[in-house]
């Protein structure tokens, strides 16, 4: 028999806290700019030795697969670090995967519904970047799938990997972290605006910060981060593929920007808003987050610190592109 106070401890070894979830987003933000500054750096020494331009080696495919494998490790690596060295149990994460099937088939719906109901609500955002004269990146990074083996490469890099570590520290650690200070919205929403900023691209503001809305909402819904992993997956997936039929095919879903396209983004919208409430109102009503004790009381110093480097960050690089371009 445990007594109390081993009782409480286990306790608070199955939950993170905000100052997790600050620290966490301080790694998000500032370990991709090391990881680059190591890739940047053994490029150019390719470079130099093959006497090639860096961008041969950038754009090439080893280099798109060597990357996003060793972020995968890194961000996995981190996760289960700061687990073991903070002594929280994994479980604290709600890695899940008992839902039932038909719970399965309606987070693959909303997956779906997420990336066409809004796609051109996010097209007449990058619009409107063009419009004031913010350059655009047109294609997908890393690999661009031009054949079949570049296409299922990436599908991996891109939409498996970033799945399963993105979701591991951002509904992961840092949105149930939040929830022991803050109420479940606030925690989703500034769990989101983190996604955004992690992002550190003006363009992908937008649409990260919906998207983080949806899959926090869904593993609120669900109690399951599998929820979300799943829903980044078949968005990741769907982009890719259309990527991939757009570089192969006469296949495009681009339209015009005439006024009905922006009618059109405006409806969709709606409508995709629309089906999530009735999910909500109607499949999830009988399912409720699980009770989270909001056991913080002030804000953690960390929340503070690692939304002023990200801003800083943001900033950096939103100018840095637009006088690169």
């Amino acid at each position: 028999m445990k007594n109390k106070a081993e009782e409480k401890v286990a306790i608070k070894n199955n939950i993170y806290k905000d100052d997790d979830s600050g620290k966490m987003f301080l790694i998000a933000l500032l370990a991709p700019f090391a990881l680059a500054y190591i890739f940047s750096f053994v490029a150019s020494s390719i470079a130099d030795n093959r006497g090639v331009k860096v961008e041969v080696i950038t754009s090439s495919l080893g280099y798109g697969i060597a990357y996003g494998v060793i972020m995968l490790a890194m961000f996995v690596g981190f996760f289960f670090l700061y687990n073991s060295v903070k002594k929280v149990n994994i479980k604290a994460a709600k890695l899940n995967f008992n839902m039932k099937w038909h719970t399965y088939l309606i987070i693959i719906s909303i997956g779906v519904i997420s990336l066409f109901g809004l796609l051109y609500f996010i097209g007449a955002f990058d619009n409107f970047l063009k419009a004031v004269g913010y350059p655009l990146d047109e294609g997908l990074s890393l690999i661009n799938p031009t054949s079949w083996g570049t296409y299922f490469l990436a599908i991996l890099v891109l939409a498996i990997f970033p799945a399963i570590y993105e979701e591991l520290i951002f509904r992961g650690v840092i949105l149930q972290g939040l929830r022991s200070r803050f109420n479940d919205v606030s925690a989703v929403l500034l769990t989101s605006l983190m996604f955004a900023i992690m992002h550190l691209n003006l363009q992908q503001l937008v649409y990260p910060f919906i998207l983080g809305c949806i899959m926090g909402w869904v593993v609120l819904r669900t109690g399951s981060l599998v929820s979300s992993m799943l829903v980044h997956f078949i968005n990741n997936f769907l982009v890719v593929t259309i990527s991939f039929l757009s570089n192969t095919t006469s296949f495009s879903m681009a339209l015009p920007g005439k006024w009905w396209f922006y009618v059109l983004a405006v409806c969709l919208l709606l409508v995709t808003i629309g089906i999530y409430y009735l999910i909500d109102r109607f499949y999830f009503r009988h399912k409720s987050a699980e009770a989270h004790e909001r056991t913080s009381q002030k804000t953690s110093i960390y929340i503070y610190i690692s939304l002023a480097v990200g801003a800083f960050l943001y900033l950096l690089a939103s100018v840095t592109t637009i006088v690169a371009s």
